[in-house]
């Protein structure tokens, strides 16, 4: 059968206006990455409608002060607690100061290496003092980090040693713990991060020791240097 000029002309517009299909592999490329966003999409509630704390939960290795205490990302030991009313510290210009408490300063000096890779404590996440009681103090904000541990980098290999200093009532001396904890990303979940719970020997009778011993002054420019 003859076909006409309008019909060859009519089947050719509709071919034109005929939506070209895709192909195969690009609908199952299209489906994949449809697939990832969703499940990018509830990663992302999940996390960030959590709190820090919960989305940071970690691995406690303890120990007792003296002793080494190792992790698979840090090796940590604590080796002696001071008190004192007064501690120093130090302005942008490294003009010295004197600080002083109602409460007290508890100083720990601490060692540590890195198994691995090299890192400085964290502000976000610092080593806190944890007393019998479930109190946790985090480093005091009164002295200048240059004079303690926070300003040492903890490299594999070498040990580094520094003062971590709080700034607490006396009731939280008895059986406190110091809790070192490595720096924790805010955006990365790691539920196998490690940290070290260390035993101060503080107990009943050491506690009343220590506060009742403690220095008028302990200078933290002279230990720094």
């Amino acid at each position: 059968m003859a076909v006409t000029q309008v019909e060859s002309r009519t089947a050719r517009r509709a071919a034109r206006k005929k939506p070209p299909q895709r192909g195969v592999g690009r609908r199952i490329a299209a489906g994949a990455a449809g697939i990832v966003l969703a499940a990018a999409a509830v990663y992302a509630q999940q996390n960030f409608s959590m709190s820090f704390e919960q989305r940071t939960s970690y691995l406690t290795y303890k120990g007792r002060i003296g002793e080494t205490v190792e992790t698979k990302r840090f090796t940590v030991k604590a080796l002696s607690v001071t008190a004192a009313h007064a501690v120093d510290t130090t302005d942008y210009s490294n003009k010295v100061s004197k600080v002083a408490t109602s409460n007290l300063f508890l100083l720990i000096d601490v060692s540590a290496t890195s198994a691995r890779e090299p890192f400085k404590l964290s502000k976000l996440s610092p080593p806190v003092l944890l007393t019998a009681d479930g109190r946790r103090y985090q480093p005091t904000d009164k002295v200048n980090d240059a004079l303690t541990l926070f300003n040492k980098y903890i490299q594999p290999g070498f040990w580094s040693s520094g003062l971590l200093v709080f700034e607490v009532p006396e009731d939280a001396v008895p059986g406190a713990d110091l809790v070192f904890i490595p720096p924790v990303s805010p955006l990365v979940s790691d539920n196998y991060a490690p940290e070290a719970q260390i035993d101060l020997g503080l107990s009943g009778a050491a506690a009343g020791r220590l506060i009742s011993q403690a220095e008028d002054h302990h200078s933290l420019v002279s230990e720094s240097r």
